[in-house]
């Protein structure tokens, strides 16, 4: 069992380690940085990033889809699950700043991104597969995504530190954001099939 103490230095290790470190993923952390310098809403940095990755992998153990997300996504065991879910954090707003700069939808163009980081940083082609797909998925949760996907989407919204935010009441995110986190107080309600 992968257990909290793990899960806490996941960041630092292996894999994950390798994708903090990746030059081309830095690179990306500092352009979102550049172009959100002014930004008054939240931002789409590294801090934002391990967050999203932490509540994933909360949202995974506590729905009970480890073992259909490792099953239905043909990963090796829970080590290989937990770089997975916690890749996909970790890269899924790396694209933001495309998204300044062109007006690509930066899920898109995140996903198009990963791959190269996921390869340098030794995923295998079908663990690197799985999370391209959830990043390309995070925007909106659909019927049809992946179950990854789905758990990305929420993650990132209940990342938002939105009551404590100055400028919530401007935010035209920031009802949606409640509601959310109204409805998955008592649990988060996600089908791991």
């Amino acid at each position: 069992m992968v257990n909290a103490r793990v899960n806490r230095g996941v960041i630092g290790l292996g894999r994950i380690g390798a994708v903090r470190k990746d030059p081309f993923y830095l690179d990306c952390l500092l352009l979102n940085g550049e172009r959100e310098r002014d930004r008054l809403f939240c931002r789409h940095d590294y801090r934002h990033m391990v967050l999203v990755s932490q509540i994933s992998w909360r949202i995974i153990k506590q729905t009970d889809g480890l073992e259909s997300l490792i099953k239905t996504e043909g990963l090796s065991g829970k080590m290989s699950a937990l770089e997975v879910v916690y890749a996909a954090g970790l890269l899924h707003d790396m694209g933001r700043w495309r998204q300044y700069d062109t007006g690509e939808d930066h899920a898109l163009a995140g996903s198009a991104m990963a791959g190269s980081v996921l390869k340098r940083a030794g995923f295998s082609e079908r663990e690197a597969m799985v999370v391209i797909r959830a990043i390309r998925e995070h925007r909106k949760a659909l019927p049809g995504q992946s179950y990854l996907g789905r758990v990305l989407c929420l993650a990132d919204d209940l990342s938002r530190p939105c009551r404590s935010c100055n400028v919530r009441l401007d935010c035209y995110k920031y009802e949606h954001m409640e509601n959310i986190k109204k409805r998955n107080k008592t649990g988060y309600k996600l089908d791991a099939g």
